[in-house]
């Protein structure tokens, strides 16, 4: 049996989920819960429902289920904001409103023809219990604030705003590519490069930790509570060697054992944090090179751990220009057996002083030295004169297509991330009027860069598709010879 909705198709018999045309790898239990949630799209289906049929009424916590639901929204292009596909229904559950259709697959239709007995099917063979393993694992240990913003509430009440903090917990950790730990009624345990590693899982940590600062005081509005005061979240995070169990995953997160002095250290560092503060270890510190802006707290004695350990308070994401000079701004390694590209790139450099547009594309696996490449012409054409404009794009802003535009024209203004709205088209107007920018032109990008409009750019009379096709034009023009794009030079 197949079932098919917006781009995806779900194939009950060969438990096989694709989107357009690539196949998304799931596990088993989300697999089942979007199965579930499918073939039952006609009705709300209760949380208790869930637990029975996906967990077969085994004791799970409510973090589990919302990373599992996480875990299906992200499968078919769905998120816990736009909820296109998988509702929450509040307090009474979960819904699939996407448009379903049923099909019988091909293989099916041939097998219903047949007559005669079915052969038995082999007996499942049994999986291999879970094994343990050496992992470097980043903890985030996040607790909701019980203060004045909960001061008398009723139980139930207090019981539905921590289930909306866990519920935020999970969703933007699943955003960062975290996994739920463990919970303890207001705090939770967030586990990052378990079971799947990913080389940037200790920026996609704090990153993850201030979101959490900026979206837990939206709470309550979101899930329809009354509290006294905005809510307050804090933070800590270590990386650390760990010993972890059920490296498949598929297991309740409260079964995953992480044995090891990190996830302490995270609790611990939380416990020494401010209100809507992220505080890290040296060892997280570390992996972040200058991606952040950080402010050293010194040494602190912590109970359970071998000595005093460096504290740091992550105060907002860096201002710097590309993720290569931010990790390896310090201690760069000399650049061995690329002679032949580095000779290629500078007789086109040649060609190009001569007239002859140039273009290289770099292509390779990541880690095999482009960025080093690119960082060493740059050297090599330090003394020269030229213009140059660097597009970045990043992993957190996917959905963001103007992204690295955005990001280059904030760098040439020289905007910083506490400037006002007002400041910041002040900014952009003044390199635009070093250029042969058109005052419509001008308002174009103060749009795509959300800036509000005071009077000194036309008003815009333009649908989105038509605002996004006008900026790629206007693009693609500034890349004619002769106009005038905002860069660094160098000289």
């Amino acid at each position: 049996m197949q079932f098919r909705f917006a781009d995806c198709l779900l194939d009950l018999g060969r438990r096989e989920l694709t989107r357009g045309s690539e196949p998304i790898a799931v596990g088993p239990q989300v697999f089942d819960l979007l199965a579930y949630l499918v073939q039952n799209c006609e009705r709300v289906v209760s949380k208790d429902d869930l637990f029975e049929a996906i967990w077969h009424g085994r004791v799970v916590s409510e973090s589990t289920l919302t990373s599992h639901i996480n875990a299906v929204r992200k499968a078919v292009g769905d998120t816990g904001e736009e909820q296109r596909l998988i509702r929450t229904i509040h307090r009474k559950g979960f819904r699939f409103v996407g448009e379903v259709k049923e099909e019988l697959r091909g293989g099916d239709r041939a097998a219903a023809a047949v007559k005669g007995p079915v052969p038995d099917l082999p007996a499942p063979v049994p999986e291999r219990p879970p094994t343990a393993e050496r992992r470097q694992l980043t903890v985030v240990s996040c607790e909701l604030l019980l203060g004045q913003g909960t001061a008398r509430m009723d139980p139930e009440d207090l019981r539905d705003v921590v289930r909306a903090y866990h519920e935020c917990v999970s969703e933007t950790a699943a955003r960062f590519n975290g996994m739920i730990g463990d919970t303890f009624g207001n705090a939770v345990l967030v586990h990052f490069g378990y079971p799947a590693a990913h080389e940037d899982d200790a920026e996609q940590a704090v990153r993850c930790g201030l979101e959490l600062c900026a979206v837990v005081t939206r709470i309550a509005e979101v899930a329809g509570l009354e509290t006294r005061a905005p809510l307050q979240t804090r933070v800590g995070i270590a990386t650390g060697v760990v010993v972890a169990s059920d490296p498949t995953g598929v297991a309740e997160a409260r079964e995953r054992g992480i044995i090891g002095e990190t996830p302490n250290l995270a609790a611990r560092l939380q416990g020494i944090a401010e209100p809507n503060t992220v505080v890290i270890a040296e060892g997280t510190r570390r992996l972040l090179g200058d991606l952040f802006e950080l402010q050293d707290l010194g040494a602190r004695e912590f109970k359970g751990t071998a000595g005093p350990v460096r504290a740091w308070a992550v105060l907002q994401a860096s201002s710097v220009e590309g993720r290569f000079e931010a990790l390896h701004a310090r201690n760069l390694t000399a650049l061995v057996g690329r002679e032949e590209e580095s000779e290629l790139l500078l007789r086109r450099w040649l060609r190009a002083k001569a007239g002859q547009g140039q273009v290289v594309l770099l292509s390779g696996e990541a880690g095999i030295g482009k960025s080093r490449l690119t960082a060493a012409l740059s050297e090599r054409l330090g003394s020269e004169l030229h213009a140059r404009l660097r597009y970045f794009c990043s992993p957190q802003h996917t959905d963001s297509a103007f992204y690295p535009i955005i990001a280059q024209i904030e760098r040439a203004a020289g905007m910083a991330h506490d400037d006002t709205p007002h400041t910041r088209l002040d900014k952009l107007h003044g390199i635009f009027m070093q250029s042969s920018t058109s005052i419509e032109d001008a308002a174009l990008f103060a749009d795509m860069l959300s800036l509000p409009n005071d009077g000194r750019h036309p008003a815009l009379d333009l649908g989105s598709g038509l605002i996004k096709s006008t900026i790629q034009e206007r693009q693609r023009d500034r890349q004619t010879p002769g106009s005038c794009v905002p860069a660094y030079r160098s000289e």
